[in-house]
């Protein structure tokens, strides 16, 4: 499987890219998503980039944007 990662935007979202036999496939993870299922290079990413403040910085964006 090759995987690229690429994060992006003030909360740091993680775009992984997978190709696996010919197949690709996207996806994001964002700060208050569970990883622990992830490989060790996204793992080290989230540990990174989803830091407290960013994770609570998302999660006040998506609590005043609720309807």
């Amino acid at each position: 499987m090759d995987v690229t990662t690429k994060v992006v935007g003030i909360y740091k979202i993680i775009e992984v890219r997978e190709k696996t036999d010919g197949a690709i496939h996207r996806r994001t993870i964002s700060p208050l998503d569970d990883t622990s299922a992830e490989n060790d290079e996204i793992k080290a990413l989230v540990a990174e980039h989803h830091t407290d403040s960013v994770k609570t910085a998302y999660l006040a964006t998506i609590n005043r944007t609720q309807i």
